[in-house]
C-alpha cells in the first residue's frame, strides 16, 4: 500500500492554515480537539499501515512526531477541562511542517557553514601563496618577468 501523491501536501497546507488561525488568535483547545486530532489520527493510521509494509525510518520519524502532536492537543483540551488557560500556540513547535523547516534550516545552516569556511580557507591558501616560489621550482623561467 502506497501512500496517495498528495499525502503529505494535505498535512503542510492544514498546518499552514491552523498556524496562521493560532498567530490571528483564531484557534481554540475545542477546536484542536474537534477538527485537528480527527485529522492527526487518520494520518497516523495510515502511516502505520504504510510503516507495517515498507518498515521506514523516516515514516517512523513521522509517526513520532504526529503523536507527539495528538498527545500535545490531549494535553491542551485536558487544561481547558481544567478551567486553565491553555496555550494553543505552543503547538506551533510540534506541528510537521515547522518540525521540517526546522531539521532544512539546520541541515542548511550546516551546509553553508562547512562551505564558508572552506572558501575562508581558501582565501588563506591564497593570501599566503608566496609568488616566489613557482620560480624556483621551474629554473629555466628564472629569467620571466614579474
Amino acid at each position: 500500500m502506497a501512500l496517495k501523491n498528495n499525502f503529505y501536501n494535505e498535512i503542510f497546507t492544514n498546518e499552514q492554515e491552523w498556524i496562521n488561525l493560532i498567530n490571528a488568535k483564531l484557534l481554540n483547545s475545542i477546536y484542536c480537539n474537534l477538527k485537528l486530532k480527527p485529522f492527526y489520527i487518520q494520518k497516523l493510521e495510515e502511516l502505520k499501515q504504510e510503516y507495517s509494509f515498507q518498515r521506514n525510518e523516516i515514516i517512523e520519524q513521522i509517526i513520532r512526531i504526529i503523536t507527539n502532536i495528538i498527545k500535545k492537543i490531549d494535553s491542551i483540551y485536558e487544561q481547558y477541562k481544567n478551567l486553565q488557560n491553555p496555550d494553543v500556540s505552543s503547538l506551533n513547535s510540534f506541528f510537521l511542517i515547522t518540525q521540517m523547516n526546522n531539521m532544512y534550516s539546520n541541515n542548511f545552516n550546516n551546509k553553508e557553514s562547512i562551505k564558508n569556511k572552506t572558501i575562508k580557507n581558501e582565501e588563506l591558501i591564497i593570501n599566503n601563496y608566496d609568488d616566489d616560489y613557482m620560480y624556483d621550482d621551474f629554473p629555466e623561467k628564472i629569467s620571466r618577468i614579474k
